[in-house]
């Protein structure tokens, strides 16, 4: 295929980009095993999906035992960037490890997105070398950690956001092709497809696409009607919620049991306010940060140059409308809940909505300004001076943006490697730990990830043991890698100095350096040592216990923690007395206050697991309560000698079951069925006859 002569320089400076690109994020090849951010958790998600596969369960809805006191967290998460990972490892017929496949997925994620904002601009009907503008800048912005398209949201030193890493990628190439769509009547359902899988990559995402393009159909435009705008508007919807359905409808579906933002994280949910947003603005900090503000200049630039069009006879184009009222809007959202209140409702923001994420849109647009005012830059300097001026001025303006982020990459791999080859001195160690820790069972403690513990300071490397041992897929109490789960804030609350929380939690061992100077409880006793690290044995004593259950309280979602707070606090942990949780709509057991002087409910005699199924033998020596120590979930089916049973929920938020005196069988199995599968496949289908039938009209 010839490439026309005027897309030549354009296609150079593209691949330039994406050489230079590749070669700066190198060192994100060599992360593998060493991750210290959400990584850890996206990358035992794809391992859970892939062993799903492999066994012929539901890769799309399962139990995680390893997180906040067990969660099914892909069944509420967005899925589709993980299961890429998992494609991509089964079309290699498994010859690559897992996680070498994940690090080269989101190490490409990265290099090629200055790919993405390319296609972009062209599907958006710009020129060609303002198409290179934005590939060239989309890598360079800088801000102060605020989970945008920065890189500090995506590499081994970041945030490790690998979902909106490849979600951006679909939210570029969905405005590219709705653009298509409004202009000429072609690629709606791309359009759709690319959005539908923006919403499976990050929820967020998928919003702001769906938005942005609502708003391209708003947008003026001479000869293109409105309605017919609006109708096709509407087809993009339609496909990408048939495409997304199947993962949309759990949320709306467990929306009860589905943790609020902690109150410590407030500003993920209600963004900054007005205010912070536009001192970050004036100072260059959107996408400027630490360094002179050369990017939000040319962004300033792009404003001019489209403001000089308007009063030109030709005037604006489309597309920059589009970007001009883009960038607006989506700044103005970024000021979040501070300053617009209830009326966020108005766009469809829930108060559970991350709106700090919406900054990415604004960073989209606004690339796409600086790429014009940039693209304008060279275009007056070449026919006004030299050709070679556009060349000279390019290099002094791009020297500190590249120098700046050279630099924090540079960080990034020189820690990296320091902590890669911290781990490789302990790899024997690590692995035998890991393994030891999992003969034994339960749930592991390297301390909690606050700052007024000892956890975030036992690290290898940079990274703390925690994140080590979760990595291993050890459950651990420790780390919350997400908040989803009703009892993220209650496993925060587990007390190494209380015997009793040992039981509750089933944490079973207790880990230190060998020869620590933190502090080790007294009732804990020394286990075995492990190459430089040491195990202490703990008073737990299985994921099942028979204990009593006296009283009921109502909760919901906004209550719980509180409620489960204060009980942890009391004797009801060491005495096996706890609370029936009464959440609206869910079934509840018979209650079981214990006579004065009552001896203990009895005593499990021996527990085992296989797959998604726990068993234990009891006896109980009383009308009592079998507790399993997971997170409460109505996918938790219960038989008890053979016979369905209800289940309930009981402090701190685990399974519980009302049981009689005798010698009994329970067994607890996370069963959510394949609906989901299902609506999947059926949703591909719908999108699939809904554009042959398009197809077919066409051609009459």
């Amino acid at each position: 295929m010839k490439v026309k002569r005027e897309n030549l320089p354009a296609l150079c400076i593209l691949l330039a980009v994406l050489a230079l690109n590749a070669w700066a994020l190198r060192a994100e090849l060599y992360s593998g095993g060493a991750d210290l951010n959400d990584n850890v958790s996206h990358f035992r998600m794809i391992a859970g999906m892939a062993a799903a596969l492999e066994h012929g369960s539901n890769p799309l809805d399962f139990w995680s035992p390893e997180w906040s006191l067990g969660f099914p967290l892909v069944r509420v998460y967005q899925p589709l960037a993980h299961l890429l990972v998992v494609l991509v490892y089964f079309a290699l017929g498994k010859t690559v490890a897992l996680l070498t496949v994940f690090v080269w997925v989101r190490y490409l994620s990265l290099v090629l997105l200055p790919l993405s904002f390319f296609a972009m601009v062209r599907l958006l009907e710009l020129p060609p070398l303002t198409a290179a503008a934005a590939a060239m800048l989309a890598p360079l912005i800088s801000t102060p950690q605020l989970y945008g398209l920065e890189y500090e949201s995506y590499v081994w030193a970041g945030f490790g956001l690998f979902p909106q890493a490849v979600a951006t990628h679909f939210l570029l190439l969905a405005l590219g092709f709705s653009f298509r769509a409004m202009r000429r009547g072609v690629s709606a359902t791309l359009a759709g497809i690319m959005l539908g899988l923006a919403f499976l990559c990050q929820f967020v995402y998928g919003y702001m696409g769906a938005l942005s393009i609502f708003l391209l159909a708003l947008m003026p435009a001479a000869g293109l009607p409105r309605p017919q705008r609006l109708r096709r508007v509407l087809w993009i919807g339609g496909v990408a919620l048939l495409l997304s359905a199947f993962q949309l409808l759990p949320l709306w579906i467990d929306r009860a049991i589905i943790n609020r933002t902690p109150p410590d994280q407030v500003w993920k949910s209600d963004s900054y306010g007005a205010a912070k947003v536009m001192e970050w603005l004036f100072t260059g900090q959107l996408m400027d940060s630490g360094r002179f503000p050369i990017l939000s200049l040319l962004v300033l630039a792009g404003l001019i140059v489209l403001w000089l069009r308007f009063f030109s006879p030709r005037g604006i184009e489309l597309a920059g409308k589009f970007v001009a009222a883009g960038a607006a809007f989506w700044l103005l959202l970024f000021f979040g809940r501070p300053f617009w209140g209830p009326a966020l409702w108005l766009f469809g923001i829930t108060p559970d909505l991350p709106l700090h994420r919406v900054l990415g849109a604004a960073q989209v647009f606004f690339v796409v300004l600086a790429a014009i005012g940039l693209a304008a830059i060279w275009s007056e300097l070449s026919r006004r001076v030299h050709l070679a001026a556009p060349v000279v001025v390019t290099l002094a303006l791009f020297y500190p943006m590249v120098r700046e982020r050279g630099q924090f990459l540079e960080m990034n791999a020189t820690r990296l490697r320091a902590t890669v080859k911290a781990l490789d001195s302990d790899r024997q160690s690590l692995d035998a730990l890991v393994a030891a820790v999992k003969r034994r069972g339960g749930r592991a403690f390297a301390g909690l990830a606050t700052a007024n513990s000892w956890g975030p300071s036992f690290k290898v490397g940079a990274v703390p043991m925690y994140h080590v041992l979760a990595s291993g897929g050890v459950p651990t109490v420790g780390y919350l890698s997400h908040t989803m789960a009703l009892t993220s804030g209650v496993m925060l609350d587990f007390d190494e100095r209380n015997p009793a929380h040992y039981r509750l939690f089933d944490v079973r061992s207790f880990i230190v350096p060998a020869g620590t100077k933190y502090p080790i409880p007294i009732f804990l006793t020394p286990g075995p040592v492990v190459g430089r690290f040491q195990i202490y044995d703990t008073p737990a004593n299985g994921y099942f216990d028979l204990v009593d259950v006296p009283g009921a309280v109502p909760v919901n979602r906004d209550d719980f923690f509180d409620v489960n707070e204060r009980w942890l606090k009391t004797v009801g942990p060491s005495s096996r007395q706890h609370l029936r949780l009464d959440l609206p709509g869910t079934a509840s057991g018979a209650l079981t206050p214990p006579p004065s002087n009552a001896p203990s409910p009895g005593d499990i005699m021996n527990a085992s697991q296989s797959g998604e199924a726990y068993q234990a033998e009891f006896v109980a020596a009383r009308p009592a309560w079998a507790l399993f120590k997971m997170t409460w979930h109505p996918n938790w089916k219960v038989s008890l000698d053979g016979q369905p049973r209800e289940t309930a929920m009981v402090s701190p938020g685990f399974v519980g079951i009302p049981i009689p005196p005798g010698r009994h069988t329970v067994v607890f199995r996370y069963a959510p069925g394949n609906w989901k599968v299902w609506l999947a496949l059926a949703g591909l289908v719908a999108v699939l006859l809904g554009q042959a039938s398009q197809l077919v009209r066409s051609k009459h």
